[in-house]
């Protein structure tokens, strides 16, 4: 009886050791907390734009001689637009005479009041003659005055019935041909800027905080078999949002050597980064446990014994996701965290560190 009791105590002594060292020591996998700003990205279409496309009108009204054709590669400084300047050239010899008119006009008057005054002191002359014929010769010089500003608005008509690129592109589209007559601000052709290629992509305003002048946004376009690679960096953010859309506008220039690789309309994948302005603490994804009563990692310290530490989630990239503990210095970066095996870890349980 004596030993059948011994015995049992025995056993069962033993079976308490290996179901507590089952417990206790458990092999884990680790990895280590960081901290560091959290850079992620959201894939955006945008479209391209030459950054100063333009719709050329008329500056005057008139016939038109000549307009370039969609297509034509332009330097700048060249002809667009020509139109009939005969009217113009008419126009200016008649107001170059009524000038030539005004100024004999005034020299008779100067010659006239200069004699009327010298008869005027030995009272040959009366004074109200005097004063007509002042009155005449300040006239005169008004005229003048009058007919030189004319002569500078003809000029000015002139000049503008000759449209000159102001930069080097491609006519995309015609919309007045040559012998029709026109109004001035009549639309005749748009010229595309193909050589500064611009980006505009709409991106929601809640990140607005991510973005400002200067970022560098990655490019691509075209299929998987010969997709097209390039970057843009901003230069332009537009902070009005669309209420249907809640987005704001971005513009970035294209970064390219070869600019005409790319097509004006193009549409395009941007993908815009996220960067947290201020250092977060970053952990491996595996190493988040969710249960009903929270989210928690299990923290290992330097002991080999499991601590479960609450957190709060918050973004992620790829493998890494930011998280903010329950307490406050619960967690730091260096921590040595469970990502394999800590599933059913508890708190103060021994681990094994594979």
């Amino acid at each position: 009886m004596y030993n059948l009791k011994t015995a049992i105590f025995l056993f069962s002594l033993g079976c308490c050791f290996v179901i507590t060292n089952a417990i206790a020591v458990v092999p884990v996998s680790v990895d280590s907390v960081t901290k560091a700003p959290l850079t992620s990205e959201i894939e955006v279409n945008g479209t391209l734009y030459g950054k100063d496309d333009v719709t050329l009108t008329a500056g005057i009204s008139g016939r038109l001689l000549f307009v370039a054709e969609p297509g034509a590669s332009i330097n700048k400084g060249d002809i667009l637009v020509r139109m009939d300047t005969l009217p113009l050239e008419l126009d200016r010899v008649r107001q170059q005479e009524m000038l030539n008119r005004a100024k004999i006009n005034l020299r008779l008057y100067q010659q006239e009041l200069t004699r009327l005054k010298e008869l005027a002191k030995s009272s040959s002359a009366a004074i109200s003659q005097v004063d007509q014929v002042q009155n005449k010769h300040d006239l005169a010089r008004s005229d003048i005055a009058l007919a030189q500003l004319e002569l500078k608005v003809i000029d000015d008509k002139l000049e503008r019935a000759t449209i000159r690129a102001p930069f080097a592109g491609i006519v995309s589209e015609r919309f007045k041909r040559a012998g029709r007559e026109i109004n001035r601000a009549d639309e005749l052709l748009t010229l595309l800027d193909i050589n500064h290629l611009e980006v505009r992509l709409y991106v929601p305003v809640k990140y607005l905080k991510y973005l400002k002048v200067g970022i560098k946004l990655p490019i691509k376009a075209g299929d998987l078999s010969q997709l097209q690679n390039s970057s843009a960096i901003i230069n332009a953010v537009i902070p009005s949002t669309d209420p249907r859309s809640q987005t704001v506008e971005i513009r970035a220039m294209l970064n390219t050597s070869n600019e005409h690789a790319w097509a004006i309309g193009q549409l395009v994948d941007v993908a815009v980064p996220l960067i947290s302005k201020h250092a977060m603490l970053l952990v491996n994804r595996d190493a988040i446990i969710i249960r009903k009563q929270g989210t928690h990692i299990v923290k290992i310290d330097s002991q080999s014994k499991a601590l479960q530490i609450p957190v709060i989630v918050g973004e992620g990239k790829g493998q890494l996701i930011a998280v903010t503990p329950v307490e406050a210095g619960s967690l730091i970066a260096g921590d040595r965290i469970a990502i394999r095996g800590a599933e059913r870890l508890q708190t103060n349980q021994e681990v094994e560190v594979q």
